[in-house]
């Protein structure tokens, strides 16, 4: 393989993850096996464009940063409308996390711009994301307790985004302060 090609292999399934979008959207609402192994195909391929990454250490490209985590809010944000759409997913819901993800990229956008080191996740972000993706598990499913997972993962979002905020405000005074 050309050095080339594994310098933009983590881009490269960054880009297979953008392509399971639309496929993700309409599954959800006619095939849950298949929206299941689209949802894993999806998340390995999140953690090998990581892996890879940090192994062939270019963890140094922004671009490839800001798309992997582009990708992944996007792929929440239609996750959680397709619940809205077929499978009864409270509005209100998709109102809380559409503002968090916004939330998020307009965060982001800010440290980016003022060059702030952008924390990835901590090990409550993780948890977080497992418990809404076991949420999502459950609504595809229709399982009962589906919507006490739903609270479950609004509480654990909340928590993980104040986190990533405390986190980012000291990463921000740190590097002020670095630079005078």
């Amino acid at each position: 393989m050309s050095k080339i090609f594994i310098y933009y292999l983590p881009d490269v399934l960054t880009t297979i993850r953008l392509t399971l979008v639309p496929f993700v959207f309409v599954s959800i609402g006619k095939n849950p096996i298949f929206t299941i192994m689209l949802l894993l195909l999806a998340f390995i391929s999140d953690i090998l464009d990581g892996y890879i990454a940090r192994l062939i250490k270019i963890n140094d490209r922004e671009f490839g940063k800001a798309y992997d985590h582009l990708v992944d809010k996007l792929l929440i944000f239609v996750i959680v409308y397709a619940l809205v759409v077929y499978k009864n997913l409270p509005h209100w819901a998709f109102i809380f996390f559409l503002i968090r993800e916004f939330l998020l990229i307009i965060g982001a956008l800010f440290l980016w711009f003022y060059k702030v080191k952008i924390e990835g996740s901590n090990l409550f972000g993780k948890a977080a994301g497992a418990i809404f993706y076991a949420m999502v598990i459950a609504y595809i499913f229709e399982l009962k307790f589906r919507f006490e997972l739903l609270i479950l993962s609004i509480i654990a979002s909340f928590f993980a985004f104040i986190i990533y905020v405390i986190r980012s405000f000291k990463n921000a005074k740190s590097s002020v302060y670095n630079r005078i």
